[in-house]
């Protein structure tokens, strides 16, 4: 009885020993758990359960050194974000909505402030789907600004966007883009002249012999290469700057490859290769400019005629679809491997390896890939090695217009005031315009051609910009503050690379294409100064743009009205068409500064038919068209406006 009465008492030791340890360990996890990891035990009973003591005080130690660490790292990353020079502007997870910003960003874009949500009517920002994962330039409260935007995991867990400042970078570039245009003038406006005369010589054989003709074909020809040469050069720069400019149409690439092929086919001869050409029939044409698409070809010839060896064989095909027009230029080359097929479009890369030797600066692909680009087109390349190399152009199909052919009718019989300080130039242009019958009438200064501008009467005006005294730019700034001058179209035929400058006048580059010359003058006449400012909603563009573009007439797609009031701001139009299914269109009528206006109809509404006019848009007095009839609407009313203007002023006068 006594050993049992001993027994019991040693298990109430032994069981009191061991339970008062593992309480202080479960009180201990507990206020660890609940954030207090400084909490320590303090080992006691069994070897098993002091063992266990300093295994949790372990544990704690660790812990308590991973947050620190944490910390630390938290408060570095802070005082890094804080500092940084580019903005952060992170959204909640799921949401548009702002959930933090650093200083950079309510310095730059104070607009996104927490709370607010990047996609909100007055957010800078473009959409997040042409912003993930690619830089995207804005222009905003007068600086330069470059936008991308990341995921933070999955859809679910928000975004952040970074907003870097690239004002400086633009104005050296846009320093650049002016020495530049300088220094091309110097070099493109002989070259105009020289090629200008002789297309015109070539134009009449009557009046030369047939070995006479020969020559004139050969300096066509060598002058021709020679233009490309130096455009080569430009490009470049102009690549580098963001600056290069197409002037699109709707042409027939298989001419354009003909004469690429025709051109080149004794280069490609002397190494006795074979060059087949392929156009297939019933092309439809192309939305593109004719020089740049020949130049396109023109690279691909030169870079499949360098690659490919003594007795090869070169194609070009040109085929169609309902959307495309599809150009292929391939050899039976030394081919490529995947690495060099994927490094083909980089400036300075010069190829295959074992054809270093090869001619050319590594510059020809880059500048087809960026002119391919600008077309809104695509470019693929399919290779293998010792198997040739073949490349696929695909450039949009242009669709049919109704007005095309009354096109050129617009200035037939006009008169043109030609101004460009080189009266060789001047006089090419006049030459060009002569088969219809314009009336032209050259000064080569820009205090002359004011002076003829107010003391007779013009249709339209063709004007150089880098001239001697009072250049293009102030021509054109007198002309529109100018109230009897200002509806005069105005045609920038120059060298001059800076769209932006021209606030969307009218523009042909040097050398002149005689036929795109010719086209352009007679859309800025039809099209008259009316500018057009859309705002609408994004789905609505393929309905309306197309039949605008056909048109010839100029516009600015924007998608809300804070948009609306800022390009109002940085340029003038003098007539908008309004989306009445945008949101608040109220909103965007009263933040509409037409500063251009002199239409009687300066606003037109359209609807899809499906969206309704919200209240208080008839109150306004403005008819709501359908959009597939608001382009004809518009060009209606600018076709009123300008005979308005002609009968009251007696009609134009003939030369």
């Amino acid at each position: 009885m006594l050993a049992l009465i001993g027994a019991l008492a040693l298990t109430t030791v032994l069981v009191g020993s061991m339970r008062r340890p593992l309480d202080a360990l479960v009180r201990a996890t507990r206020t660890l758990a609940a954030g207090d990891l400084e909490r320590r035990v303090e080992p006691a009973g069994p070897r098993e359960l002091q063992d266990l003591g300093s295994a949790f005080n372990k544990m704690g130690e660790d812990l308590s050194g991973a947050q620190r660490r944490i910390e630390a790292d938290r408060k570095r990353l802070a005082v890094t974000i804080e500092s940084l020079g580019d903005a952060l502007i992170v959204t909640r997870p799921g949401s548009s909505e702002i959930a933090t910003v650093n200083p950079r960003a309510a310095e730059l874009v104070p607009e996104l402030a927490p709370g607010n949500r990047v996609d909100g009517e007055d957010s800078p920002l473009p959409p997040l789907q042409a912003a993930l994962g690619r830089e995207r330039e804005i222009e905003h409260r007068g600086r330069t600004l470059s936008v991308t935007a990341a995921r933070l995991g999955n859809e679910s867990e928000g975004t952040v966007w970074t907003v870097r400042d690239m004002s400086d970078r633009a104005r050296l570039e846009r320093a650049k883009s002016e020495f530049v245009a300088t220094a091309s003038h110097e070099l493109r406006s002989p070259l105009t002249s020289i090629k200008g005369f002789i297309e015109l010589l070539a134009r009449s054989p009557e009046n030369m012999s047939e070995r006479q003709q020969e020559f004139v074909d050969i300096i066509l020809r060598s002058t021709d290469r020679l233009v490309d040469l130096v455009n080569d050069l430009l490009d470049v720069a102009r690549i580098e700057a963001d600056r290069v400019e197409i002037n699109r149409r709707p042409i027939d690439v298989g001419e354009a490859v003909r004469e690429v092929a025709e051109l080149m086919g004794p280069r490609i001869a002397e190494k006795n290769q074979r060059l087949g050409l392929y156009v297939a029939p019933m092309l439809p044409l192309a939305l593109a400019d004719p020089g740049r698409v020949r130049q396109i070809v023109a690279n691909l010839l030169t870079n499949a005629h360098m690659y490919t060896g003594e007795g090869g064989r070169i194609h070009v095909g040109v085929e169609a679809d309902r959307a495309w027009v599809r150009i292929v230029v391939a050899d039976s080359g030394v081919g490529m491997s995947s690495e060099e097929t994927s490094r083909v479009f980089e400036r300075f890369y010069r190829g295959p390896s074992g054809n270093a030797s090869a001619p050319g600066t590594g510059l020809g692909l880059a500048i087809v890939k960026s002119l391919v680009e600008l077309h809104e087109g695509r470019i693929e390349v399919e290779s293998e090695p010792d198997r040739g190399t073949s490349f696929y152009v695909l450039l949009p199909a242009a669709v049919p217009s109704p007005e095309s052919g009354s096109t050129l009718e617009a200035i037939r019989g006009r008169r043109v005031l030609v101004v460009d300080d080189e009266p060789d130039i001047a006089e090419l242009i006049a030459g060009q315009l002569s088969p219809l019958e314009v009336h032209t009438t050259i000064v080569t200064s820009g205090e002359d051609a004011l002076v003829a501008l107010r003391s007779d009467r013009y249709d339209a005006i063709t004007l150089d910009i880098l001239m001697p005294g009072m250049d293009g730019f102030e021509v054109l700034r007198q002309i529109r503050s100018d109230p009897e001058l200002r509806a005069t179209p105005i045609l920038f035929v120059s060298i001059f690379s800076g769209r932006q400058e021209l606030a969307g006048e009218w523009v042909v580059s040097k050398p002149i294409d005689a036929d795109e010359l010719r086209e352009v003058l007679a859309a800025a006449v039809r099209a008259g100064r009316s500018r057009v400012l859309v705002v609408g909603r994004r789905e609505m563009q393929p309905a309306l743009e197309p039949a605008l573009n056909e048109l010839g007439i100029e516009h600015q797609w924007e998608t809300s009205g804070a948009a609306a009031a800022r390009v109002c701001g940085e340029r003038r139009f003098e007539v908008a068409l309004i989306d009445v299914g945008i949101r608040n269109p109220q909103a965007v009528l009263q933040a509409l500064d037409l500063r251009g206006r002199r239409l009687r109809r300066a606003v037109i509404l359209f609807t899809d038919g499906v969206t309704t006019a919200p209240d208080g848009i008839e109150q306004l007095g403005m008819e709501v068209v359908p959009v597939e009839h608001a382009a004809q609407v518009l060009l209606s009313a600018l076709r009123a406006d300008r005979e308005a203007r002609l009968d009251g002023d007696g009609g134009p006068q003939r030369g």
